[in-house]
């Protein structure tokens, strides 16, 4: 966790309360009764279903559906003590009313003023039928976004006579209740629309059919460029100005680089936006953002999450159940609602607070990753403290250690830092969240003023020399688990040498090659940044390329290659790219001997790697040194290779041969100092496969096997006498289980040529083991495939003559 703030509590007292101040946009629930308009419900495999709805057409209706599953995704389950109602997908019925989607429409738009969504295009896709019967119910749950930018769940109940059943929803303290009275009456339409992070459940039925369509809302797609608002609305302008000054407050101080102000809603990090906020989010939103501008502050949306690992403090009671039945448990709240336990532990182990998620003003995502903050830098209200788990997982009793208990908090966020920290908010962060800082910095070059330019740019290039001064490899994170990895982290690293080149500068492109892509093995650079590169002068970058090729190991091995036919190939003739292609070529097929053998292993392996795909380097090497018309190097890698025990006559000489051919065959007419190599290389493959093909196997002639068996245990001695016996076909072994296992371990470590199955009548029963040609067959195989390669390997030898 990041050093502690001391930034003054009052002034995060003050800028609560001056957001505290500031007007709800709208409810978080609203509701009502329409006149009846006909949705046309037609149901597949039913018909028509006319409304209000009686008895005996809904039994009809519910032997159509299904009980709905608890949760959301195709991994949910039914489960009819949280959940008990019957569903229908939309592509299950039909709503065929001329005037229905009309009035939905006419619905969403009513409600977004209510809701405090009226400066926002807001789209209802139908997602389920559901009919409730008596004992019906839903216990508290939130919806999860199950659409991008979904904002809200609108329910319309049909016409139907029902009693109970009420939709209650719950934000903040405050509750609200549906009742649907309109349609409980059987005579009209009712709909409630509230926001889809607020707790709601519905109540049991206590009789009749409650039969209701329920929709996703969600943001309509823009087109084209949308700003997010720069300032707040008029209202809110006396607000904005009283949290400038706070904020200028807090930047004059000797406080945190940065602050975090969660908000009431809840999002996943997909539909973190500024435009997707709701209620009050909104607003403080459209203050927070105008008051940093003003301030001179830079404004972010993100996820804080809060993790925690410990033993919790009910484990006496936990550990008892785990010496019965209990051995782990997992919770989510995306997927099993609210939480319900008690969130309080006896002993942590492990605490931190991070942000992830980022979002800007515009609600275009920025690639930050993961930055790390500290208790004092959150202004929360409740604290942080009082906050109910989003995750929960437990661990249960094993023996030989107790109950522990791993909880995730996710809040979102708006994330404030003054502009002139950048750098060192951003570089303390990690590399990572540096190259995301820049990365919107260099994307805001041509914005503004030509004559400012220049003051951008040379922003631009300070903050990547930070970044380069302080790179550090990717840290090891656990891919199993989302909320613990750093989301943003491999991708803005990959983007590093593609935001060099729009920054444009040689002096950088050096500096990265020397002091970052030569020891780090997961940097990657494209033909972009060879682009780059040519467009400064090969000779300029000689040295820091070479730089790279002379620290080859086995870790950047196959990065190198790629690096040195991405330059090899180009289409031009400049003799100093060609010149300095050859120098590099040279170095690397020295450094490939070293590799090979054992002398040049990457210090630090983060991660265990893929090994190296022999067959694509070979391609990728007699590519560039052909291009390069490199015939010394190119005859030193293929005696080398042709050689060497790591690279495979078939799966790697054949192979790199077969991809090769064609490009070989129209890029040797101008290359023909390279085909003297190119021909001995085949000439090798040639020998070795006429040597493989000189014979072809032989059929056995009686039942007489390869004994490989290396155990000397009595039964294994039976089994080895019946595989050498010519004669004997089948061979029965009359034994225990164990020692039964045993023979068919045996049979599998050594290939033997012998199926084998169980009779089991009798005691002991009896391994039946009877006698194949599977290793005839398997040579066969090989022959056959080494054949044909020979024949391949001789026609395109004939077309290089």
């Amino acid at each position: 966790m990041a050093a502690e703030s001391t930034k003054p509590i009052a002034i995060a007292d003050k800028l609560l309360d001056a957001l505290s101040g500031i007007g709800q946009p709208g409810d978080f629930c609203v509701s009502g009764d329409l006149p009846m308009t006909m949705p046309g419900l037609e149901v597949d495999s039913l018909g028509p279903v006319s409304l209000p709805l009686n008895r005996t057409q809904a039994k009809k209706l519910i032997e159509c559906c299904r009980q709905a599953p608890y949760g959301q995704g195709s991994d949910t389950v039914v489960d009819t003590d949280v959940r008990r109602v019957w569903e229908l997908d939309p592509q299950q019925f039909q709503l065929t009313g001329p005037e229905w989607d009309s009035m939905v429409t006419a619905i969403v738009e009513g409600a977004q003023a209510d809701l405090g969504l009226s400066d926002v295009k807001l789209n209802a896709d139908l997602y389920k039928l559901l009919i409730y019967e008596k004992g019906s119910f839903f216990l508290p749950h939130r919806d999860g976004e199950k659409l991008n930018g979904m904002v809200a769940t609108l329910v319309i109940g049909l016409p139907s006579k029902y009693a109970g059943g009420e939709l209650i929803v719950l934000h903040n303290g405050q509750q609200y209740n549906v009742l649907m009275e309109g349609a409980a009456s059987g005579h009209e339409l009712s709909y409630a629309a509230f926001y889809a992070d607020c707790e709601h459940e519905i109540l049991p039925l206590k009789s009749g059919y409650r039969l209701c369509l329920v929709y996703n809302v969600s943001l309509a797609k823009s087109r084209g460029k949308r700003r997010g608002k720069a300032i707040a609305a008029s209202s809110n302008e006396p607000r904005t100005d009283s949290v400038t000054e706070l904020i200028k407050r807090w930047v004059e101080g000797d406080g945190a680089h940065k602050f975090a102000i969660t908000l009431q809603h809840r999002y996943t990090k997909g539909g973190l936006k500024r435009d997707a906020l709701k209620g009050t989010d909104r607003n403080w939103a459209d203050v927070v953002f105008a008051a940093a501008e003003q301030a001179d502050c830079y404004a972010y949306l993100a996820q804080l999450t809060r993790f925690q690992d410990g033993m919790p403090s009910n484990w006496y009671e936990l550990e008892q159940r785990a010496r019965g039945h209990f051995v782990s448990g997992s919770w989510d709240e995306e997927k099993d609602g609210p939480y319900r336990g008690k969130a309080s532990y006896e002993d942590i182990y492990e605490e931190s607070l991070s942000l992830d998620g980022w979002s800007d003003c515009d609600g275009k995502p920025v690639r930050f990753g993961q930055i790390d903050l500290n208790e004092k830098e959150i202004i929360a209200d409740p604290p942080f403290s009082k906050w109910a788990p989003s995750r929960e997982e437990i661990e249960g009793y094993t023996g030989n250690e107790g109950v522990t208990a791993k909880r995730w908090y996710h809040r979102a966020a708006i994330v404030v830092w003054p502009r002139d920290k950048q750098y060192s908010v951003l570089c303390d962060a990690g590399t990572a969240a540096a190259i995301g800082g820049l990365e919107q910095m260099t994307g805001q070059l041509d914005r503004g003023s030509k004559s400012g330019r220049k003051e951008r740019l040379g922003c631009c290039v300070s903050f990547a020399e930070a970044i380069i001064d302080t790179w550090k490899p990717a840290a090891r994170r656990n891919p199993w688990d989302s909320d613990t990895k750093c989301i943003g982290d491999e991708s803005s690293r990959a983007e590093f040498p593609q935001i060099l080149s729009v920054i444009d500068s040689p002096q950088l492109g050096s500096r990265y090659l020397t002091e970052v892509l030569r020891d780090d093995a997961e940097q990657q650079i494209d033909k972009s940044f060879v682009a780059f590169i040519k467009r400064h002068g090969w000779n300029n970058f000689e040295a820091a390329l070479l730089a790279v090729i002379n620290a080859t190991t086995d870790a950047t091995l196959s990065r190198n290659t790629r690096l040195v036919e991405m330059i090899a190939t180009l289409p031009d003739k400049n003799a100093d790219r060609i010149a300095v292609g050859q120098l590099l070529s040279n170095r690397l097929v020295a450094r490939l001997e070293a590799v090979d053998q054992g002398s040049t292993k990457s210090a630090t392996r983060p991660w265990k790697r893929p090994p190296v795909d022999r067959s694509k380097l070979l391609t990728s090497l007699v590519k560039g040194l052909v291009s390069l018309s490199a015939d010394e190097a190119l005859q030193k890698l293929i005696d080398h290779t042709l050689g060497s025990e790591q690279y495979d006559l078939t799966d790697c000489h054949v192979a790199a041969v077969g991809s090769l051919e064609s490009w070989l065959a129209r890029n040797l007419i101008s290359n023909k100092s390279c085909i003297t190599a190119i021909e001995s290389w085949l000439q090798g493959c040639r020998s070795r496969l006429e040597d493989m093909t000189s014979s072809a196997p032989e059929a056995p002639t009686d039942f007489r096997r390869v004994d490989t068996v290396t155990c000397t245990c009595g039964d294994c001695a039976a089994l080895k006498a019946f595989l050498v016996n010519p004669t004997e076909q089948v061979g029965r072994f009359p034994l225990a289980k164990q020692r039964r296992q045993h023979l068919h371990q045996i049979i599998q470590r050594h290939n033997c040529d012998t199926t084998h199955t169980t009779d089991r009548r009798g005691s002991p029963q009896t391994l039946v083991c009877t006698k194949s040609t599977t290793s005839y067959d398997a040579a066969c195989k090989l022959f056959k495939r080494d054949s044909a390669n020979l024949k391949k390997i001789i026609a395109f030898a004939e077309k290089l003559k």
